[in-house]
């Protein structure tokens, strides 16, 4: 007898619109659904059908507790917000993310690099980076650190692989450690 394995669906999850955890989140910040309403550009009576949706959809627990001015947060609501604000951040991480993906479809790159690192780390680098962005344009220089990030400052530079040792003022700087 045989007999197949079935992977579970890893991807499976409720049906739950975005637009949904949107309007609860304002409704929450707002703490009235006329105050979300506003800041959507939407009827108080469109934003009550996206809140009464979500809760359907999520088994039916209120999600705010009706108040004579305005609504709070219920304890299901409140459970609910971090689950709800960690959804948008993705979303608003992959729009980065896609949007950067489109920008290094074409365009330039300049960058340096100090002369250890242009000798050993560079070159396996812009290999990678050119089989990966073909129409980039890239140039580079070498140079001193306190120079590369004069020229980085002056925005002659798009990038530069700099040393950490001696004096170079890099508190001003994003630095992404390489090794």
């Amino acid at each position: 007898m045989s007999s197949m394995a079935v992977m579970p669906d890893q991807h499976e999850f409720p049906e739950v619109s975005t637009v949904w955890l949107r309007v609860f989140l304002e409704v929450a910040r707002h703490g009235s659904f006329t105050g979300a309403a506003r800041t959507l550009g939407w009827t108080q009576s469109a934003v009550s059908r996206q809140i009464s949706s979500l809760e359907g959809a999520l088994g039916g627990a209120a999600l705010f507790d009706r108040l004579p001015r305005g609504v709070r947060l219920s304890e299901a609501g409140r459970v609910l917000v971090p689950y709800a604000e960690a959804v948008a951040q993705s979303l608003h991480g992959a729009v980065r993310e896609l949007a950067a993906l489109r920008e290094v479809a074409g365009g330039r790159l300049r960058f340096g690099a100090f002369a250890t690192a242009d000798a050993g780390l560079v070159p396996q680098a812009l290999a990678a980076f050119r089989a990966r962005h073909p129409r980039v344009h890239v140039t580079r220089e070498e140079g001193l650190t306190p120079v590369l990030l004069d020229r980085l400052s002056a925005g002659h530079l798009d990038l530069a692989v700099v040393s950490t040792t001696g004096r170079a003022p890099l508190e001003a700087y994003e630095l992404h450690h390489l090794l």
